[in-house]
C-alpha cells in the first residue's frame, strides 16, 4: 500500500530498526512526507538527549500501529539534520507493507498481576493471576472480589518475553464474572477485554502470546 494512502496522522509514534542490529528498536515520531520524495521522522534519542548516531544510505525499517494493522516498511537515511532540532529524511518507500491485527487464539498463561480497580475505589488492590490470554483479553482469578462488568482494572506485571522482561501496565474492561476456577486459592474470575495499550505493552503482549502459540500452549 501506498504510504499517502493509509493517511496517517502526524506525530505518530514509530519503532525504528536498523538491518545492520536486528532486534533493537528505538523510537520515534512521524513529522510529515512529501509524496514520492521523503518521509521526515525525529530522529531516535538515547540517553542523555543523545541522538543515535546513523549515516547516509543507512538501510532501516520503519514500523508502526494505526487504525488496527501493523505496518512496517524498508527505507534509508537520505539526510541527518540537527538544526532547529533532530530530525531525518528518509527516501519515501515504494511500497508499506500493512497486516490487520486479528484476535489471537487465547493461549496458557500463569502471569501473577497486581489488580486495581480503576472505576471502584472502595475495592481495595488485590493480587491476581491471568490464566489464560490473547492479544485482546483475558481471563484474570483473583484471591479477592475486584471488581463487576463494565468497570475498568489496571493490571502490573512483569512480563518476560525472550530474554526480556519488563514492566507492563495493561488496562483491561470487565465484560463478564465467570464462574470457573483454575487457581486453588482464587475466589472470583472475570473474563477482560483489554482497551487501548501503549504500544510498547502490546508489543510485550504480542511477544508473549505468540511465544506461548509457538510452544504449543494453546487453549484447547
Amino acid at each position: 500500500m501506498d504510504l499517502q494512502k493509509l493517511q496517517i496522522p502526524h506525530g505518530i509514534r514509530l519503532n525504528i530498526e536498523l538491518t545492520s542490529n536486528p532486534g533493537q528498536k528505538y523510537q520515534s515520531r512521524m513529522i510529515g512526507f512529501l509524496h514520492g520524495k521523503t518521509v521526515i521522522i525525529t530522529t531516535p534519542m538515547l540517553a542523555n538527549d543523545r541522538p543515535l548516531l546513523l549515516r547516509k544510505d543507512q538501510e532501516v525499517v520503519v514500523r508502526f500501529f494505526f487504525n488496527k494493522n501493523a505496518c512496517a516498511f524498508k527505507t534509508q537515511v537520505k539526510h541527518i539534520c540537527t538544526t532547529p532540532y533532530n530530525y531525518l529524511h528518509l527516501s519515501y518507500p515504494p511500497t508499506v507493507e500493512v497486516g490487520e491485527i486479528r484476535k489471537a487464539e487465547r493461549v496458557l498463561a500463569k502471569i501473577s498481576v497486581s489488580v486495581v480497580n480503576r472505576s471502584q475505589p472502595d475495592y481495595e488492590a488485590v493480587n491476581g493471576a491471568i490464566v489464560d490470554i490473547s492479544t485482546t483479553g483475558a481471563k484474570l482469578e483473583t484471591v479477592a472480589p475486584a471488581a463487576h462488568p463494565g468497570d475498568i482494572l489496571l493490571l502490573t506485571t512483569k512480563l518476560r518475553v525472550g530474554h526480556v522482561s519488563r514492566v507492563v501496565h495493561w488496562e483491561a474492561r470487565v465484560v463478564a464474572e465467570l464462574d470457573r476456577f483454575e487457581m486453588a486459592n482464587s475466589v472470583a474470575a472475570y473474563g477482560l477485554e483489554f482497551c487501548e495499550l501503549t504500544e510498547l505493552d502490546y508489543l510485550a503482549l504480542h511477544g508473549f502470546v505468540y511465544g506461548q502459540m509457538v510452544r504449543g500452549h494453546t487453549v484447547g
